[in-house]
């Protein structure tokens, strides 16, 4: 029946793509032909089907197939070739568990033979359709292993959304499964079938689209990200401009001040000569951080938050230990969202208060980076289930500060600690500098 071929055909296809693909986690293809691993699925789906229509009663044939199959992997993948030979054989063995367990609970549940799982017929077909879907989830969490991102919580939401969606794949496949043996109407069958094939492709549509969206999220938060950076760069080299300027015209009046210092000297003032040297040692006091990170990533991104903090009015205050000798085996880029997060909240916290600070502490200790900060806060603190309420009119925008801090924490094997007292905010973040 034409039915039977087409499925057949569909479901070799997907079952030869998901081994290829399988192969290009682990090993980068060979040759600059683009479509080198694409024509090679089609080849060996047109070779696959030809030895299922004649010569499926002679297993001893598929090992041909197989070889096959690792020749072209050999030419088509750069990698060692005996890491490929357990590779294929990995996958040929996951393949045919993932077929040999659907044949079993089909029989087990529906109570149809299970020799009727390898003939010609709805048993078979609903037996492949199962297994394929199941090999391919599989792969998508293999996949979400090997290329997962940066981004902790949504490596959480990836591997949370793929469970849901298998699970409740499960279920309705159980439940078809179990109907085949109860119904015995050939019409039902071949609805039950179809069903079962809706099941599958809109579960595996749920899970593909469900990697686009994690993909296109991580792109919009790396764009943030290169933003984040270009304006950081930005508000560094405006500093230290300003600061080159300063010291040009400091250069310029130099020498009129030394005059001044010498006539001074002459008359015997010294009081004078020691009130005018600290008059200008004030109004030579430049408002930048030193240096504490090699790349100024770090450094850059704390200037560009002491001027926006400066500017609504806050006296800022930052003890650091750190140096630009100081190696950290943590994404700077990490350490600047932890940063970023914890001088937001303060700002908005000091906005509702008469005395405006934020005293800020980084340091080194015990393979640790430490940072600590302080500030006030009005009113009162709102908690719901634990959690701290953000005191934003948005609640549904905001409110994600302190959860971000606390999962960048935990991602470096740290912890974060927050205390309220006597209207003083604290919170305190550790990260592991090596894990």
């Amino acid at each position: 029946m034409i039915i039977w071929y087409i499925v057949e055909l569909l479901v070799n296809f997907v079952q030869v793509y998901v081994i290829f693909k399988f192969f290009e986690l682990y090993y980068e293809r060979r040759l600059k032909f683009r479509y080198s691993v694409e024509t090679a699925v089609l080849v060996m789906t047109a070779v696959l089907c030809l030895l299922n229509y004649t010569v499926s009663n002679k297993p001893f044939i598929y090992l041909i197939y197989i070889l096959i199959f690792y020749t072209l992997t050999i030419f088509l993948f750069k990698g060692n070739i005996f890491s490929k030979c357990i590779t294929v054989f990995l996958i040929m063995a996951l393949l045919g568990v993932c077929e040999l367990l659907v044949a079993v609970l089909i029989s087990l549940i529906s109570g149809v033979d299970l020799k009727s799982s390898q003939q010609q017929g709805f048993v078979r077909l609903e037996g492949m359709i199962i297994s394929q879907t199941i090999f391919i989830y599989v792969y998508m969490i293999m996949k979400g292993n090997i290329k997962k991102e940066k981004i902790y919580l949504i490596d959480r939401r990836y591997y949370f959304l793929t469970g849901t969606i298998l699970f409740l794949t499960v279920i309705v496949i159980f439940m078809t499964i179990w109907m085949y043996g109860n119904i015995g109407n050939e019409n039902i069958d071949n609805n039950l079938f179809a069903f079962t094939l809706c099941v599958s492709l809109i579960s595996i549509i749920a899970i593909v689209l469900t990697d686009r969206i994690i993909k296109d999220m991580n792109e919009k938060h790396k764009d943030e990200m290169e933003l984040q950076r270009m304006k950081m760069e930005h508000a560094y080299l405006s500093d230290v401009n300003s600061a080159l300027e300063e010291l040009r015209i400091l250069k310029h009046d130099m020498r009129g001040e030394l005059a001044i210092i010498h006539g001074y000297n002459e008359l015997g003032q010294k009081d004078k000569i020691r009130s005018h040297i600290e008059k200008k040692l004030q109004e030579m006091n430049v408002q930048l951080m030193p240096k504490i990170d090699k790349d100024n990533v770090i450094t850059s991104f704390l200037n560009f938050k002491l001027k926006e903090a400066r500017s609504e009015k806050i006296e800022v205050n930052i003890k650091s230990s750190l140096t630009e000798e100081n190696e950290i085996d943590i994404d700077k880029e990490d350490i600047c969202r932890v940063l970023n997060n914890i001088i937001n909240n303060a700002i908005e916290a000091c906005k509702q208060c008469d005395k405006k600070y934020i005293n800020l502490y980084i340091n080194i200790l015990n393979n640790c980076i430490v940072i600590k900060s302080e500030n006030p806060f009005s009113g009162e603190i709102k908690k719901e289930d634990g959690k701290i309420l953000t005191i934003k009119k948005d609640k549904a925008k905001h409110g994600y500060g302190l959860k971000s801090i606390k999962n960048i924490a935990e991602k470096y094997g740290g912890f974060m600690n927050v205390n309220y007292i006597n209207n003083v905010f604290t919170i305190e973040v550790q990260m592991l500098i090596k894990i």
